[in-house]
């Protein structure tokens, strides 16, 4: 297939791009700073003032939208907490912009979101039916805005996918590096009250579940970008003590993580219950069901 994605460069994209490469698609990556071919990937220019993206995407049979600023990168200031929001607007507005402009549309579109879009109730388990609470923090109102930017696509006869990612592992960005260092100097423990909810997934599964929904054409709507067994931050930090051979008993109570982080704290603060029963449903088969081998795999790589 010839497979189109923004966002190629990040921690999800860049090695979604090398398995579809390594699969034998020809991928198309949409970036501000195009270079040259490389692997069987090549690199064409969007949103900069005279990009043309569309003239080079006719053909194009799948398209996955990822990008937009990290939600990671510093204080959430009111600038930064801008260009959060209207990098994800802008991006999905100009993906709308070319599908509408290509003669041939693509058969799937797969736009991300997150889990924050749920909010913070941690009583509630959340598949993808279940209603979304009508007030939510920051993170919720940029997912419905970024979800809502994406529906045109549906009216154009497209299959559209929305990707409610959570808490990716990976030891090469997000939030996991961060998690493990206390532990790494013997001081990890309870963050907060600990109960709030981690629903985290391994970014090997991750990067598979995307090309599976790609494959599988009866998939469609949001789909929670998580592994089956969601845990507490609690029993996330004994998990990796566990796993890492150190303590778990320092707590960083939540007046200080706010003091620290700002409005930002709320990514380690709060959290609600997520499952993937789309995934599953449609018959994904997760590496890494349960944190503990998820841990060991990222840990032994480190």
């Amino acid at each position: 297939m010839k497979i189109a994605i923004t966002g190629g460069t990040g921690l999800i994209g860049q090695p979604l791009v090398r398995a579809l490469a390594d699969a034998g698609h020809q991928v198309v990556v949409l970036t501000r700073h195009p270079r040259p071919r490389h692997r069987g990937v090549s690199f064409i220019e969007w949103l900069t003032p005279n990009s043309k993206p569309e003239e080079e995407l006719e053909g194009t049979d799948a398209f996955i939208h990822l990008a937009g600023a990290s939600i990671n990168d510093g204080r959430w200031t009111h600038k930064q907490k801008q260009a959060i929001l209207q990098s994800r607007i802008e991006g999905t507005k100009e993906v709308v912009r070319i599908i509408q402009q290509l003669k041939q549309k693509p058969q799937v579109v797969v736009s991300g979101s997150a889990i924050g879009i749920y909010g913070e109730d941690r009583s509630i388990t959340y598949s993808e039916e279940t209603p979304l609470p009508t007030r939510t923090n920051f993170l919720g109102n940029v997912c419905v805005l970024w979800e809502q930017e994406a529906e045109p696509i549906r009216d154009l006869g497209v299959r559209l996918v929305t990707m409610r990612t959570g808490v990716v592992l990976s030891n090469d960005g997000g939030a996991f590096p961060l998690m493990k260092l206390p532990y790494q100097f013997g001081v990890g423990g309870k963050i907060g009250s600990g109960e709030q909810w981690v629903p985290w997934i391994h970014l090997d599964d991750l990067v598979r579940l995307f090309v599976h929904i790609i494959e599988t054409d009866t998939i469609e709507g949001p789909v929670n970008g998580t592994a089956p067994t969601p845990v507490t931050m609690n029993e996330f930090g004994k998990t990796i003590a566990k796993v890492m051979h150190r303590p778990h008993w320092i707590p960083a109570p939540a007046p200080m993580m706010k003091l620290a982080l700002g409005e930002k704290s709320v990514i380690v603060l709060e959290g609600a219950k997520v499952i993937p029963t789309k995934a599953l449903q449609h018959g994904f088969d997760f590496r890494y069901d349960t944190l503990e081998p998820a841990l060991k795999n990222l840990l032994q790589d480190a």
